[in-house]
């Protein structure tokens, strides 16, 4: 089947922070007067994404509702404040490091972003956003100078549904005109993204730059965007 339009998800697929997390939280320390070194806190920045993982696992629903989204990102910063041993202060960290990412300037493309969309569009393939976001994306991606690559931009909290529901994929399906049977869609987590796309009939495509997964069955795996090109 032909894929004639190509749904991609936001962060860590499309989107990374211009400003790495571990000194933004050491910048919303200092500003409280308290001494951190970014690499020190770069140092258990994994472990922080694995305690959102679990979170996600627990209820990945959150991401339908604006205010359960920020609390997400929220108690992420909670969580390496209580690592770091400054739980007292994590109130004041974690707002202020949450209130750095709603700006578009904290943000950035990955180098595979740019020649992927204009390849795309040369094709004139409809292109559109579905993430997990809460009520900021449009902004982001409109402060970023982006908005012309897409058809549509879906995010969670606006759309009031989540991934890996198979609602939120046929939402964005449906505001295009498009098909899950000639759509693929791209994004970086085997369960959110691959999961739900497969869910939805759509070509699912894990992007996996650094190479942290084995090929699956029933979806394929890209190191680098410009890749999805050759499935087209």
């Amino acid at each position: 089947m032909t894929i004639k339009t190509v749904f991609f998800d936001a962060g860590n697929t499309l989107l990374t922070p211009a400003i790495p997390e571990s000194q933004v939280l050491s910048d919303a320390a200092a500003s409280l007067g308290i001494s951190i070194d970014a690499a020190v806190i770069e140092e258990h920045i994994p472990a922080m994404y694995e305690y959102y993982e679990s979170l996600f696992a627990q209820d990945n629903s959150v991401w339908a509702d604006e205010k359960r989204a920020a609390d997400i990102w929220m108690s992420m910063y909670h969580y390496i404040c209580g690592v770091l041993g400054i739980a007292e202060y994590s109130h004041q960290i974690a707002r202020k490091g949450y209130e750095v990412y709603l700006d578009s300037k904290s943000w950035t493309v990955f180098d595979d972003v740019m020649p992927t969309l204009l390849a795309l569009r040369s094709r004139q393939l409809p292109i559109g956003i579905i993430s997990n976001w809460d009520c900021s994306l449009d902004g982001i991606i409109d402060g970023m100078g982006l908005r012309q690559h897409f058809s549509v931009i879906v995010s969670s909290a606006v759309a009031g549904l989540y991934k890996p529901q198979i609602e939120i994929f046929n939402y964005a399906l449906d505001l295009l005109g498009a098909t899950g049977e000639t759509s693929m869609y791209v994004g970086d987590h085997v369960h959110a993204d691959v999961g739900g796309a497969l869910n939805a009939g759509m070509t699912a495509v894990l992007i996996d730059r650094e190479n942290r997964h084995a090929d699956g069955e029933g979806f394929i795996r890209v190191r680098d965007l410009r890749e999805i090109l050759e499935y087209l």
